[in-house]
């Protein structure tokens, strides 16, 4: 900014406890010429303190770690804040340990379900067979996690018996050894026993229940502590519902770092604001020291595909939509990636090619700053990054 000669600055609000600025001295002299009064260099004795700004940002909270662990040795954890995310900036003592952890999508009926022509593309045959389309993701892709969503239970779908998702989860368990969320129908009844049978099985694991609701959390928070797994705790874009549920499984017995809060993922557009907003004030209380706030959020990002400019064939949309191929990916990407920069801790995703790019971007803001910034200045590291 060394060649700007003016700066505006409207709208700001600026808090801190001691504020001080060094203006330059044609900006005084100007300044003073506007006003009537004598220049800067007619003024006598006039002298320009130097100094330096410093920003302090003071978060006492810190936001609960939670792992997810196989009886093989596999784990993940998430969790763990002392800042908001990604800023390294604040030093080691304020560093942030784990990175957003993103879970690939695994359905029981995949072949069966109208799914978009990206996500056929990039599963092909596997989509039929729960297991080996785990396998698939955590092979080629990397998956470090693996959300299970037994659908086919639904009276609405197939109304499937327990025990055929039961065998189709012992499957995916010896399939793969990373950690596995354990996903529901949506049909309240079905998914409380689809929990008992599934939570029995893996309980030699740590792995997570998803999720218990304001219908369900008396009969699914149980489970979760009779088998010692994480509880995903889900509630409607509403702070005080979440803070009330969070209380709620504590009385019931549910340990802290068992809590996994889900203030629900909306899709890009109106209701990412909502999202991006809650998530957010929810990240920030707990930093703020709000204990009943400080647990990891997760968020269903997949639900980028439930927005048709994401998955509508190009012989419907506009030319400027762009190519289908692109579009899903795309939204889901900006989608997780949206809610990572304000706190998302849990992206589930299921697009693999969009999932491996939230890692890998994420991964990259989650790095230190390198040393050469503090000679090349924060715009010019900036530009040279934009290069590549």
């Amino acid at each position: 900014m060394n060649e700007i000669d003016e700066i505006e600055i409207e709208n700001v609000d600026i808090f801190a406890e001691y504020l001080e600025f060094q203006i330059l001295p044609t900006i005084v002299s100007n300044a003073a010429q506007a006003v009537g009064l004598p220049s800067a260099k007619k003024l006598k004795k006039t002298e320009w303190t130097s100094t330096k700004f410093n920003l302090t940002l003071d978060y006492p909270g810190e936001i609960e770690t939670i792992q997810f662990m196989r009886s093989n040795g596999k784990s993940s954890t998430i969790g763990g804040e002392k800042a908001p995310p990604f800023y390294n900036f604040l030093g080691l003592n304020k560093k942030n340990p784990n990175p957003p952890l993103v879970t690939y999508d695994v359905f029981d009926m995949g072949d069966k379900m109208m799914l978009p022509k990206p996500i056929k593309k990039e599963y092909g045959d596997v989509l039929g067979d729960p297991a080996e389309w785990a396998k698939f993701a955590v092979k080629k892709f990397g998956a470090e996690c693996i959300t299970f969503h037994s659908l086919g239970i639904d009276p609405g779908t197939l109304d499937w018996p327990i025990s055929n998702s039961r065998r189709i989860f012992e499957d995916i368990l010896q399939a793969v050894d990373v950690p596995i969320i354990i996903g529901c129908s949506g049909n309240k009844e079905k998914d409380v026993e689809l929990f008992k049978a599934l939570s029995e099985v893996s309980q030699d694991d740590i792995l997570m229940l998803s999720a218990a609701d304001k219908t369900t959390w008396e009969e699914v928070i149980p489970l979760a502590i009779k088998y010692d797994h994480n509880c995903l705790l889900w509630t409607s874009l509403d702070l005080n519902n979440q803070i009330k549920m969070n209380k709620d499984a504590i009385e019931l017995g549910l340990p802290r770092n068992r809590i996994v809060m889900d203030p629900t993922c909306a899709t890009l557009g109106y209701g990412m604001e909502y999202s991006f907003s809650i998530y957010q004030r929810m990240r920030i209380a707990g930093l703020l020291g709000e204990e009943d706030l400080a647990f990891p959020i997760s968020g269903g990002t997949t639900n980028a595909w439930g927005a048709r400019e994401a998955w509508m064939s190009e012989k419907k949309t506009p030319d400027d939509w762009g190519k289908r191929e692109y579009r899903g990916p795309i939204w889901e990407i900006l989608n997780a990636l949206s809610l990572t920069l304000v706190g998302l801790d849990l992206a589930m995703m299921f697009h693999p090619v969009a999932a491996s790019h939230i890692k890998d971007i994420t991964s990259q803001f989650f790095t230190e700053i390198p040393k050469i910034i503090d000679d090349m200045g924060y715009y010019n590291w900036v530009s040279s990054q934009m290069k590549y």
